[in-house]
């Protein structure tokens, strides 16, 4: 042990606080980047010596290891929670895209165009013989077509949409991983060598959060440092490798095709995702990915389909249009026109083979006084001036009951009149039936929202107490600089101190 040996330990004490104070400083300098963690500098003593006759006398200290502040736990349940976020983000998000659609109630709505149109044919039936109450009729059928075509093709927007949108968060991932994988390689390079490169960790967590919301997945940390992503127990990233997911077109025609897709027109589900190595389906069961999914098609659960929301939306729409439709063809083929005729080619008020070739009869447009308002009780020489009663009886659809078989695969025959043959009974009208629909809608869309907040809400108090762990506190770190710069204040102190001895002691010795 020197006679100098006081000024090594003042030396390692100013250098360890400046170390200190330079990691304050990093602290300050992010205290608002996305993702940062407050970082520490842990100091220790420097091996002490023996020291005659006894105990053992310190030399100093010495900053050992710099780093970051963070609860790998709390962050394991934040992705978790993530996950849900992102599931119901996604289907409120497009769930209020179709209320905005339909826009119930209000003067606009589909509602109102079907009920002016059965409105109209009773007008029809007070005056039979006016040639305006059957244009205005013919005017009020376009509306209700124009009104199923817009409702129908908004519907197959937002299915686009969502189709797209999955495509996109699968890419989206990839490029997550890609990153992810990046920081592994980095972060793997520096940890051999015994370093502890924090700020790309803190990078590396911030995308494991991103990635959280879009789809579920587990992590496990392998002993170089690196993170592995595992969805359904298979790997997205296991270290240096990514192995990317994927899209395939769903094959209508295998025989594992849901039955409950194989309506008419047949429903196409969404692309599948799979593992782009070998083509096998990706186990969604939360985020961003599996809420659009559930949405537009469904999820299979033990050989069930659930959700589907936005494919039941779209069938029963188009179920409660091919009832109108069918219901008043049906009706209108029993009556006879202004003439007391039944002219061929006019039996059908409504043409077309699907919902966007819908139109009113072209002879009934051409010539309004085809439409038969009038029944004559079955014998055309009956008619009489103002008879209006086929009029009546189809304005009176809107309150006629309606039987809705939900089993069956075409559409245009689920929602029908039942027969006097028949033993079931009719258990809605159309209106009702679509009013059952909005509220369907409404209920699912709140449902939807309820979760969304309450699922921000857990967010932010596990984000909170994360913050009051990882995050910077500036009057903290202020506090922290304070400390540490009178700790360097004494060291150098303590040396200036020493100086004065060496000083006495040397220049003493030489007078």
């Amino acid at each position: 042990m020197s006679t100098f040996f006081g000024l090594n330990i003042a030396r390692l004490g100013m250098q360890a606080q400046q170390k200190a104070l330079e990691v304050t400083s990093h602290n300050i300098a992010n205290a608002n980047t996305p993702g940062y963690s407050r970082q520490v500098a842990h100091m220790s003593p420097t091996t002490a010596l023996p020291y005659h006759p006894k105990g053992m006398l310190g030399t100093g200290v010495r900053v050992d290891e710099i780093s970051r502040v963070r609860d790998l736990f709390l962050d394991r349940q934040i992705r978790n929670e993530q996950h849900t976020l992102g599931r119901w983000e996604a289907r409120s998000t497009y769930l209020k895209q179709i209320e905005y659609i339909f826009l119930e109630p209000t003067e606009n709505g589909f509602n109102h165009v079907l009920g002016v149109f059965f409105d109209s044919w009773q007008e029809l039936s007070l005056n039979p013989e006016s040639s305006s109450a059957r244009t205005a009729l013919i005017e009020n059928s376009n509306l209700l077509l124009n009104a199923i075509k817009q409702t129908y093709t908004h519907l197959e927007n937002v299915r686009d949409d969502i189709t797209a949108h999955i495509e996109l968060k699968v890419k989206e991932i990839n490029s997550l991983a890609e990153q992810i994988k990046d920081l592994n390689i980095q972060i793997t390079s520096l940890t051999v060598r015994k370093n502890t490169p924090s700020d790309l960790m803190d990078r590396r967590d911030l995308l494991l959060e991103q990635l959280a919301k879009i789809t579920n997945f587990d992590v496990s940390y392998s002993e170089n440092g690196a993170v592995n992503v595992l969805i359904g127990g298979r790997p997205l990233v296991f270290e240096n490798t990514v192995y990317e997911l994927a899209t395939k077109p769903v094959d209508v025609t295998s025989d594992d095709f849901p039955e409950v897709f194989a309506t008419e027109p047949l429903w196409t589900p969404a692309p599948e995702i799979v593992w782009a190595r070998d083509e096998r389906p990706v186990a969604l069961n939360g985020g961003e990915l599996y809420g659009l999914i559930e949405l537009r098609d469904g999820v299979e659960y033990k050989g069930e389909i659930y959700g589907g929301e936005l494919r039941q939306y779209m069938q029963d729409f188009e179920s409660l249009a091919w009832g109108i439709i069918n219901a008043v063809n049906e009706q209108h083929a029993k009556g006879l026109d202004l003439l007391g005729e039944n002219i061929a080619d006019t039996d059908n008020f409504f043409t077309g083979d699907d919902l966007m070739t819908l139109m009113i009869n072209e002879k009934i447009i051409n010539n309004p006084s085809y439409i038969r308002a009038a029944t004559g009780d079955g014998d055309p020489t009956a008619v009489r001036p103002g008879d209006g009663t086929n009029a009546v009886k189809i304005a009176q659809l809107r309150n006629t009951l309606f039987k809705f078989d939900r089993s069956e695969k075409v559409l245009g025959e689920r929602l029908t009149i039942p027969k006097e043959e028949d033993d079931e009974k009719g258990t809605t009208t159309l209106e009702f039936f679509y009013r059952d629909t909005i509220s369907r809608l409404g209920v699912d869309t709140q449902e939807s929202i309820r979760m969304q907040e309450n699922q921000n809400s857990l967010l932010e108090l596990m984000t909170n107490r994360r913050t009051s762990i990882s995050g910077v506190s500036l009057d903290e770190e202020m506090a922290n600089m304070v400390q540490f710069q009178l700790a360097y204040q004494a060291s150098a102190r303590f040396l200036a101190t020493l100086n004065e001895v060496y000083n006495t002691l040397v220049n003493g010795i030489l007078r």
